[in-house]
């Protein structure tokens, strides 16, 4: 009996040892922006001059803000400071009360707002309103939603239906897949959990294009490069222009 069992065994190895050897399956995800598709913009990104910003009854301004190509700003400031309100002047969504606004030739915008907006909620589907963002077909647009963590079940559901985790992990996705040379986040890191967070800077500090983040998270701030940080005053500052900050 025993050597019958020793005979198996040794059939069964050599079995084993004639299977072909297969790849690792994938697993987890992993966060990468691919600017590939996309030219560079030209060497100025964005300008504004003697702009001021008014929403309400906050005014910013009168300031004067270039943004050069490769670019690494982070908006830094107190809450109701502006951050947001001059990201939306920058890229037009919020009209000047004063000054001029330019936005350079072939800048092509990636912006993570706030209200995560990049998928449609109209859309049946994530799949559907994330081939409506990126222009990819079913297969290339479910596997690039699953390096970002999103499955099969998922991308079935409604874009409504996503936790804001996942509606960021599904814009960052679109970004990566469509290509940007101007990519501009407005606290990034809300809702993601510390594994995705990480993946995030990775991802930031291999992009090669302009970017521009309003950030109070500090890892975040410190573990990406950046060539400058522009402070915003306080609501209760007699200075309301833009500064140079450390």
């Amino acid at each position: 009996k025993t050597e019958r069992l020793a005979s198996r065994a040794r059939r069964t190895e050599r079995a084993m040892e004639s299977l072909d050897v297969v790849d690792k399956p994938w697993e987890g995800w992993d966060l990468r922006f691919n600017i590939n598709e996309t030219t560079r913009s030209g060497a100025v990104v964005a300008h504004l001059a003697d702009a001021t910003v008014e929403r309400g009854d906050f005014v910013l301004g009168p300031f004067t803000l270039d943004i050069a190509w490769a670019d690494r700003i982070a908006l830094v400031g107190p809450n109701g400071s502006g951050k947001t309100s001059l990201v939306e002047a920058i890229l037009g969504r919020l009209p000047l009360t004063g000054g001029t606004r330019r936005l350079g030739p072939s800048v092509v915008v990636g912006e993570l707002g706030q209200d995560r907006r990049v998928l449609s909620d109209d859309s049946t589907s994530v799949a559907e309103g994330f081939m409506a963002a990126t222009g990819l077909s079913v297969a290339p647009a479910r596997s690039q939603l699953a390096k970002f963590g999103l499955g099969a079940e998922t991308v079935l559901r409604a874009p409504a239906s996503l936790s804001p985790g996942e509606r960021t992990r599904a814009e960052l996705a679109v970004f990566a897949a469509r290509g940007v040379n101007f990519l501009v986040l407005d606290e990034p890191t809300n809702h993601l959990d510390l594994p995705a967070i990480e993946q995030l800077e990775s991802a930031l500090e291999g992009y090669e294009g302009t970017l521009l983040v309003v950030s109070h998270d500090r890892r975040l701030l410190e573990a990406v490069t950046l060539t400058r940080r522009i402070g915003l005053p306080g609501r209760d500052d007699a200075f309301r222009g833009l500064r140079e900050a450390r």
